[in-house]
């Protein structure tokens, strides 16, 4: 009985130990194959310029094609749900925006769990958020809109590439903070609550930087404040909401790689090492700060808890705020 017992105990050893042999032999040889970053959006965006400049650096780190895959639709979910019932062999990766949790926050049925179906593999870029005003209104900075806005509740009109995103929950969570209430107006993308923002339509819009710094130049809109812990390279006049009424404050479209849930961590590890040297340097850096976005990357330790706070950030938001997606 005990002999059996014993072999049964060896037999399983052998197993555990000729499995962990198979990850890490599996996580020394990656890739070996091409790899593929999907994305949830249409080329041209945010998550789009990260993934074609990470997979770009990727495949000299690895000498290994990347493919960036562009599967928009519903908010990034198609995406995501592929991901999610991908192979968790590090060969289908997710590029995410900050809508993974926001869109997990307001929309309370989607076809996977934002949280146990991925594997957090690092943080890649952080791009906060332009406050603009219409150079009629009689406002040159937070300050003066705050007033303005407090001697006209529900009278000052803001434009947003649409409900519920982040450029939306960004001002709920200003205007709360601060004790005001102003008329959000939703659009189907950032070009054209940009352009009502500026021929008058609307009184303000909360861009990006990097596409409305032109606008700014030309006097067309007024920079009004920066939802960045520290200014912008691209419009270093303009104040943070942090340094001038809300301390700590930080609101921003942040980009991120997840792996499918079950990915061995020993290739997640390779994978965040990978990504961390492919995004370092003063080329790519110079090349990303020219369009608003700061290179962050991190463990997929500090990535998880990052998803978490966020989520929890911007679900509260959107209680408050009563935004919801069905």
């Amino acid at each position: 009985m005990k002999l059996l017992m014993i072999k049964k105990i060896f037999l399983i050893g052998n197993v555990m130990f000729m499995a962990c042999l198979s990850i890490h032999a599996q996580a020394q040889t990656f890739p070996n194959k091409p790899v593929k970053l999907v994305v949830g959006f249409p080329p041209g965006g945010m998550a789009d310029i990260v993934a074609r400049e990470l997979g770009e650096r990727l495949s000299m780190v690895w000498k290994q094609s990347v493919i960036v895959e562009n599967r928009p639709g519903a908010s990034g979910t198609i995406a995501a749900d592929a991901v999610a019932k991908a192979n968790p062999d590090g060969y289908s990766l997710l590029v995410i925006l900050t809508n993974h949790v926001v869109v997990a926050a307001i929309r309370p049925k989607l076809p996977y769990d934002s949280f146990k179906d991925f594997a957090p593999v690092s943080l890649v870029g952080d791009s906060p958020l332009v406050l603009m005003a219409n150079p009629k209104l009689p406002v040159n900075s937070l300050a003066q809109l705050v007033s303005l806005a407090k001697s006209k509740p529900g009278m000052v009109t803001y434009s947003t590439p649409g409900d519920g995103s982040i450029h939306h929950l960004s001002q709920e969570l200003m205007d709360s903070t601060l004790g005001i209430k102003m008329v959000h107006v939703p659009y189907i993308g950032g070009a054209p609550a940009m352009l009502d923002a500026m021929t008058g339509v609307v009184d303000l819009n909360i861009g990006s930087p990097s596409q409305a710094i032109q606008q700014i130049k030309a006097g067309k809109l007024k920079a009004l404040s920066y939802s960045g812990l520290k200014r912008s390279p691209l419009l270093p006049e303009v104040p943070t909401v942090a340094e001038t009424l809300i301390p700590g404050f930080h609101a921003a479209l942040w980009a991120g790689v997840l792996a499918p849930a079950k990915t061995p961590k020993e290739l997640v590890s390779k994978l965040q090492s990978d990504i961390k040297l492919a995004m370092s340097g003063p080329e790519i850096k110079e090349k990303m700060d020219k369009l608003g976005i700061e290179i962050i990357t991190s463990s997929p330790e500090e990535f998880d808890q990052y998803l978490k706070s966020e989520f929890n950030k911007w679900s509260g938001v959107a209680r408050q705020a009563n935004i919801k997606s069905e």
